[in-house]
Formats: structure tokens, sequence, C-alpha cells
């Protein structure tokens, strides 16, 4: 019996080996899929002979993924590439903008010149009109006799309606007749 215990003590010695070498073996296995660890050691545990078959990696998987992923890239550079354009399109809008803006900047002050010389002149007119009005209106009759017809009646539409009344009574009656024509808007 002594010897049958000694015969049994390596057996279960290398049941025992077994054992805890395939427990390792299954908590490796568990640790490296579920902890995530690194494909590099899946690649050295998958060159193993036998136990390289549970963490050989599966191609068509791998494969799979790097579609996904390369799919995913190309989207990317193509919204990329459409963002670009679009600020592209956004910067020449702006530099037209700014070139709209001096454009009605300039025209702004060309106008308000316009308006300045339109407003001087006004106010010569006014200037001038106060001038006949106060003359006789005989003296006034013939020097406006003189000009023509369009200054004549500026001067007009600038003074009061009873000395342009004055003046026209003493001007030649066909000259009158046709600033009183104009001055009414019939031609």
């Amino acid at each position: 019996m002594n010897e049958d215990k000694k015969n049994s003590t390596p057996k279960i010695l290398v049941i025992f080996l077994i054992v805890a070498l395939s427990f390792g073996i299954i908590f490796l296995v568990w640790f490296t899929r579920v902890g995530n660890k690194t494909p590099t050691i899946n690649n050295v545990l998958g060159r193993i002979p036998i136990i390289g078959t549970m963490f050989a990696s599966e191609p068509a998987e791998e494969q799979s993924l790097l579609e996904k992923l390369e799919e995913e890239k190309n989207l990317l550079e193509a919204e990329w590439e459409k963002i670009n354009r679009q600020v592209d399109e956004i910067s020449q809008k702006q530099e037209e903008l700014k070139k709209k803006e001096l454009e009605l900047q300039a025209k702004e002050m060309e106008l308000n010149q316009e308006k300045a010389k339109i407003e001087e002149t006004l106010t010569d007119l006014k200037s001038v009109a106060q001038y006949y009005e106060l003359m006789e209106s005989s003296k006034a009759a013939k020097i406006i006799e003189t000009l023509e017809d369009e200054i004549a009646i500026k001067i007009f539409k600038n003074m009061k309606k009873e000395a342009v009344a004055e003046i026209l009574s003493n001007m030649e009656p066909k000259k009158a007749a046709a600033i009183t024509k104009k001055l009414s808007g019939i031609q």
C-alpha cells in the first residue's frame, strides 16, 4: 500500500499541475478577452501551438472594422473638404462685400458732393431771386427777358408770386407767355 501511495502521489501532482495550468490558461484567455489587452499579447499568444487557436485574431472581423474605419475616414475627409470649400466661398463673399461697401461709400461721397453743389446752387438762386424782388419790376423784367427761359423759370420759382406777376406784366408779351407756359408745366 505504501508503494501504491508513492505511485499515486506523482499522478496526483501531474493531475494537479494540469488542472492548475488549465485554470491559468482559462484565466489568461478571460483576462485578455475581457480586459481588452493590446493586440500584441493576442498575437504572441496566438503563435503558441494549441493555445494559439484561442487567441488567433479573426481576419474577417478585423477587415470589416478596417473597412468601416476607412469609410468613416473618407466621409470625414469629404466633410472637411466641403467645409473648406464653404470657408473659401465665405471668404470670397466677404471680400466682395468689402469691395461693394467701398464702392457704396465712394458713391455716397459723390452724392453728398452733388447734394452740396445743388444746395449751393439753390441758395444762390434764392439770393438772385431776392435781388430781383427788391428791384423795380420794369428793370427786373428787362434783365430777365435776356435770360434763357429755364433760368428765368428757376428764378421765378424762388420769388414771391406778387413780384413775379409784376415782372411778367412788364415783360414783352410773347416772352412772358412762353415763360408762363413753362411755369405752369404746359409746353
